[in-house]
This record gives structure tokens, C-alpha cells and sequence, in this order.
């Protein structure tokens, strides 16, 4: 009954401080000029306060003060008064560098510098990563990683608190995870810190829930992260190294998987920016609308609808932490299956526009070999690969001394094989399959010729031999076939994800055939100048019975042409695309529909051009949007999605 009581005590006096003091907190607001105004930016329409971080701070602290100078104050745990006064000391800085903030927008570096000094504080007063990991790290790395931490958490939850309710309810979720791991590990003390902070999310969640009446700002985000953080490391998770590091790191998921697609994003965007010299610089700190919370509402999901999404994600990882914590056997099994699968969704539904540029910086930084510098690196990279597989075979599975010569014979004669037959001359990333399984004949021919010459060199028997050309040919083939075999996966994946993924001013097209002209297009679309896709395809339709409900280059194939209508109907189709010489009954067929359903129908044989009534071509498309070509025929169409900018 007293471990009941002690939780519920100090869960309800956070509560109900945060329910007391949020309403005074409001109304001083404009006083500070701490009122949230609408832009384009935020989805609020009327002006909000952006202070309710002070009555997270109050409610917590206050909260905190039953724990550590009540009955409570001798509890087991890492964190006891002196600890206290520290993370005291820490979440007020961090409260003043947040309020600075929300008042006078203050740029990027200065929230960061702020981060950086409260989190050295933390370093120094004993918070640190190697005293959760209790190995010994040498200094810088224990620094470094523990300020790692620190503002990788607080940013996580700075950047997830784009929609009412997501950063309270993902720190309640996040504080009540961590607190049930603390007291599975027998930290008492600890696991109070983080119901106190649960307690005033909750409270704070009243009134910030959609719609929301007031808003944490980036004093109150940055605090829960900061908390977070700071408990975590204290957490004596006896187990082994991977799973001390995942287990916390489950706990506040969401917000770090959202953090890290950010600095993914925008990092790729910055390069693409570079490589293109766009006059409009990318900036990595700079604001955009990918969060994961806006990928949702795009979606069609309502903010209160993307917030229990985002909830009942964090709820799933966090059982899974716990769960992990909890088992003595199989538990590394487990958390690497969690991990997996949470990384399957975030990949497969909401990390298509990372991807994307990610994609492109490959295909537009390393495409051509196009000068010196480029040929050297290729070169490098060749000769990098065909040395360590001549000391993985030779000295680590043959245990046989690695010599000049050895390596001479190993490197010189496949590099120079695949050098005379023109390899530097290929671009890679637009061959076909064949010339790359010429690569890798050409490969073997190079091997044989220097295993025959180690006949005359090394001391090893004919079976030995045979056995270091299978693996040194197998190993060379993985670093030189595959890394230019990559580039070609990297093309086909940009052209998936262009017209997969999609932005606002997307029109919605559905591919008519599926041959190799449609798959010559889908090609095509990944080499557009642009970072998101125009249209976004549903699929493809065909007559071809064999095809039915089948995937054509990761499109699925809806149906045949007498299923057309229902298909536009069921998908909200706006745009239909011809890959194929059709007849001219169909064709009319399909222009039968267009002013039904509002179509724009085009055709693509080698490029992409608009059709008339009479199926014939109008003139290449430019690279507008739906929009745009609505407002130059009139503004007879207009887009389905809204315009946010």
C-alpha cells in the first residue's frame, strides 16, 4: 500500500499544480509577448500563448520538492538531493534560453549553444555516459556522447511539438515508460523524478490536447527532453551494452526517429543545394513541414487523429522496452526484432521524402566520372577493395604471411584487367545489367590470371589456392560489382520514391499499360530537377490478364481497361497517363471521362505530352504542378490539396 501511495502522492501534486497554474500562466502571457501569432508555418489560426513550459518547470519542481524534502527523501536510487539541485539548477537555464527564445525567435545557434553549456553542466555534476554504461570511456568520448544525448533529446522534443498535444503526450508516455523501467531496477527515487514530470504532462495535456487553448513553446519541449535525458543516464540497466543503449532509446522513440529524419532531410537537401549551386541556400536548423506529424495530416489524418498515432506508437516502443528490461532470456532477440520492425514502418510510410534526397545526392554528386578528381576516387575505392580482400583471405583465413609480391599479384593484375577492358569510362549509374556482369567476368578473368602467377609464387597447396580464388573473387566482387551495381538500385529506388511519395501539389495519375515505356517513364521521373514528385501514381492498368493484381517495377497493377471508371473513382484520380499505342476505341473510351471526372490525360512516348479529344498531342508538359496548370487554362481546375505556402 506505501509503493502505491508514494506514486499516487506525488503523481496527483503535479497534476494538480499544472491544472492551478496553467490558467495563470495564460494570462500573463501577453504581458511577457509570449502569444504564438499564425503564419505559414503553423496550422493554429488564432494567436495561442507559448509559455505553458513554465507550468510543466512549476508542477514538476514542486512535485519534486515532496520527494526530496518529504518522507521520501532516503528512497534508493541515483538521484537524491544533490542530484536534484543540479537538474534543478539545469531545467531553469534551459526554462530562460527557451523563453528567450519564444519572445525574440532567437536563431538556431543560440537554443543549441544554450543546450551545449546546460548539458557540459550536467557532465560535470556527474551525468554522464560512461557512468551509465559503467565501462571506462576515454574523456572525450564520455563528453562527447553524453552531450550527444542531452541535445538529441531536447531537439527531439523540440522539433515532434508541431501539433496540439504531441510533445506532452509523447513526454507523459515517455515518462511513464522510463519510470516503470527504474522501478524494475529497483530506483525508486529515480522512477519519482519522471512520475512528477508525467503528472504535470498530463495536467499540462488538459489544455494543450486539440484544440489547444495554450502551447509549451520551446521552454516546455525542451525541459521534458532535458528531464528525460538526465534520468536516463541514471537508469543502472544491468544488462548488456546493446540493450542498455536501446532500451532508454526505445523509451523516447518517436521523438528521436523524428529528429533524426530531420537532420537526414534536411543534411541531403543541403548537399543537393551545393551540388546544384542553388541560390536558395538549404539550412540545416532552418524550419520544414516533413515532420513525421505533418507527413500524418497530409495523409488526411485531423491533428487529433496524427497525435494518437503518434501515441500509440510511442506506447508500443515503450513496451517494448519494458518488456526487454523485464526478460531474463532472449532479450537482445527482442529488441532487435522491435527495432526492425520499427524501422520497417518508419521506411516504408514516412521516410519517403529522406530517402528521396537522399537518393538524389547519390545520383546527382556521384553519377559521372567527369575529372580527375572523381577517376581517383573510383580508383581508390578499386584498389581499396582488392587489397582487403587479399589480407582477408591470405592472412586471416589462410594464415598465410601477406608479402609485397603477394599483394602485388592480388592487386595489380585484376586492377589492371578491369583498367584495360574500360571500366572508368562507364557511367554506372545508367548501365545495363549486362555490362555489369561483364564487369564481373572481366573480374574473373583478372583473378585467374594472378592465382596462376601465385602458382609460381606462393608456398600453397593446388586446393588451398583454388579456395583463396573463390574467396578473394567473391569478396572483390561484393566491393567492385556491388558498389557500381548500388548506383543503379539507387536510380530505380529515386524513380519509386518520386512518384511514390509526392508532395502538396500532387496530382493523382494512374499509368495506363504496363510495358517498358511505362517503366521507361518511371525511369524518366527520377532524373526531374526537383526534390519532391509532381503526381503521385497509384498504379498501373493493363489488359494483360498475367498481370492482374501483380507489381510492375513497385507499382501494383489495378486491373484492365473495363474497370477504368471504378478505379478513378475508388483512387480519386485527376490525371491519366498513356504508355502505349492504344486503339482509338479505347482511346475514346477514355476521353469519354474526362470532363466527368475532371481528367487531364496525357501520353508519354519518350516524352510527356498533353492529348486532345482527338488523341493528339498539344505539346510537351512543362514541370508544373496541377495547380500552376490549372491557373493557366483559367482556373478552370484547381488542386485537391490546399496550398500551404
Amino acid at each position: 500500500m506505501a509503493f502505491i501511495i508514494k506514486y499516487t502522492v506525488v503523481f496527483l501534486i503535479s497534476l494538480v499544480a499544472a491544472w492551478i497554474l496553467i490558467p495563470l500562466v495564460k494570462k500573463i502571457a501577453p504581458v511577457l509577448g509570449l502569444v504564438d501569432q499564425p503564419s505559414e508555418r503553423r496550422i493554429h489560426k488564432i494567436p495561442i500563448p507559448r509559455c505553458g513550459g513554465i507550468a510543466v518547470f512549476a508542477a514538476t519542481h514542486i512535485a519534486l520538492v515532496v520527494v526530496f524534502l518529504g518522507p521520501w527523501r532516503h528512497l534508493a536510487g541515483s538521484i537524491q538531493m544533490g542530484e536534484w539541485g543540479l537538474l534543478f539548477v539545469g531545467s531553469l537555464i534551459l526554462l530562460l534560453v527557451g523563453l528567450l527564445d519564444d519572445r525574440f525567435e532567437m536563431r538556431a545557434w543560440f537554443k543549441l549553444f544554450g543546450q551545449l553549456g546546460v548539458a557540459w553542466l550536467m557532465f560535470v555534476g556527474g551525468f554522464t555516459f560512461e557512468g551509465f554504461l559503467h565501462i571506462q570511456l576515454p574523456w572525450i568520448v564520455n563528453f562527447g556522447a553524453t552531450l550527444f544525448w542531452f541535445v538529441l533529446l531536447m531537439n527531439a522534443f523540440n522539433l515532434i511539438d508541431g501539433i496540439d498535444g504531441a510533445c506532452a503526450g509523447l513526454g507523459l508516455i515517455a515518462s511513464a515508460g522510463l519510470a516503470g523501467m527504474l522501478l524494475s531496477l529497483h530506483q525508486p527515487s529515480d522512477a519519482l523524478v519522471l512520475v512528477a514530470l508525467a503528472g504535470a504532462c498530463l495536467g499540462f495535456l488538459r489544455y494543450n490536447f486539440n484544440p489547444a487553448s495554450i502551447f509549451l513553446g520551446d521552454c516546455g519541449s525542451m525541459f521534458i527532453g532535458f528531464i528525460l535525458a538526465a534520468v536516463s543516464l541514471k537508469a543502472n540497466v544491468k544488462q548488456s551494452m546493446l540493450v542498455a543503449l536501446l532500451v532508454p532509446l526505445l523509451a523516447v522513440g518517436v521523438p528521436v526517429f523524428d529528429v533524426i529524419m530531420a537532420v537526414w532531410r534536411r543534411m541531403a537537401r543541403k548537399l543537393i543545394s551545393i551540388i546544384q549551386k542553388d541560390k536558395v541556400v538549404t539550412k540545416v536548423f532552418g524550419p520544414d513541414l516533413d515532420h513525421i506529424h505533418h507527413k500524418l495530416m497530409r495523409g488526411g489524418m485531423t491533428q487529433r487523429k496524427a497525435a494518437v498515432s503518434l501515441y500509440a506508437a510511442a506506447v508500443f516502443v515503450c513496451l517494448l522496452a519494458l518488456g526487454a528490461t523485464a526478460m531474463a532470456d532472449n532479450r537482445t532477440a527482442l529488441l532487435m526484432i522491435g527495432m526492425i520492425v520499427v524501422l520497417h514502418v518508419v521506411v516504408r510510410r514516412l521516410a519517403q521524402v529522406e530517402l528521396w534526397t537522399t537518393t538524389q545526392v547519390v545520383l546527382q554528386g556521384v553519377h559521372r566520372p567527369h575529372n580527375m578528381v572523381s577517376l581517383l576516387v573510383a580508383i581508390g575505392w578499386d584498389l581499396s577493395f582488392l587489397m582487403l580482400a587479399t589480407l582477408f583471405v591470405f592472412g586471416m583465413v589462410l594464415s598465410y604471411p601477406v608479402t609485397l609480391p603477394l599483394i602485388a599479384i592480388c592487386v595489380m593484375i585484376p586492377f589492371a584487367t578491369i583498367y584495360f577492358y574500360g571500366t572508368y569510362k562507364t557511367v554506372w549509374a545508367r548501365s545495363r545489367i549486362s555490362q555489369l556482369l561483364v564487369l564481373l567476368l572481366q573480374l574473373v578473368a583478372g583473378e585467374i590470371l594472378a592465382f596462376v602467377a601465385l602458382l609460381w609464387v606462393a608456398d600453397l597447396s593446388h586446393i588451398e589456392l583454388l579456395l583463396a580464388l573463390s574467396l578473394h573473387v567473391l569478396s572483390v566482387a561484393i566491393g567492385i560489382v556491388g558498389a557500381r551495381a548500388s548506383l543503379r538500385l539507387v536510380r530505380d529506388l529515386s524513380a519509386w520514391l518520386r512518384c511514390s511519395a509526392g508532395s502538396d501539389f500532387d496530382s493523382i495519375a494512374l499509368i495506363l499499360g504496363a510495358g517498358e515505356n511505362a517503366i521507361l517513364y518511371l525511369r524518366q521521373a527520377s532524373f526531374e530537377d526537383q526534390q519532391k514528385a509532381l503526381r503521385k501514381i497509384v498504379g498501373l492498368i493493363d489488359d494483360n490478364p498475367s498481370l492482374y493484381h501483380k507489381t510492375v517495377y513497385g507499382y501494383p497493377v489495378l486491373g484492365n481497361f473495363s474497370q477504368l471508371e471504378t478505379i478513378i473513382q475508388n483512387h480519386k484520380v485527376n490525371e491519366v497517363i498513356f504508355t502505349h499505342h492504344y486503339s482509338e476505341e479505347l482511346r475514346d473510351g477514355v476521353f469519354a471521362l474526362k470532363e466527368k471526372h475532371n481528367l487531364l490525360i496525357r501520353e508519354f512516348i519518350f516524352s510527356l505530352r498533353d492529348l486532345d479529344e482527338k488523341g493528339l498531342c498539344q505539346g510537351i508538359v512543362k514541370p508544373y504542378s496541377v495547380r500552376e496548370l490549372a491557373q493557366e487554362e483559367g482556373g478552370e481546375r484547381s488542386s485537391t490539396n490546399p496550398d500551404p505556402r
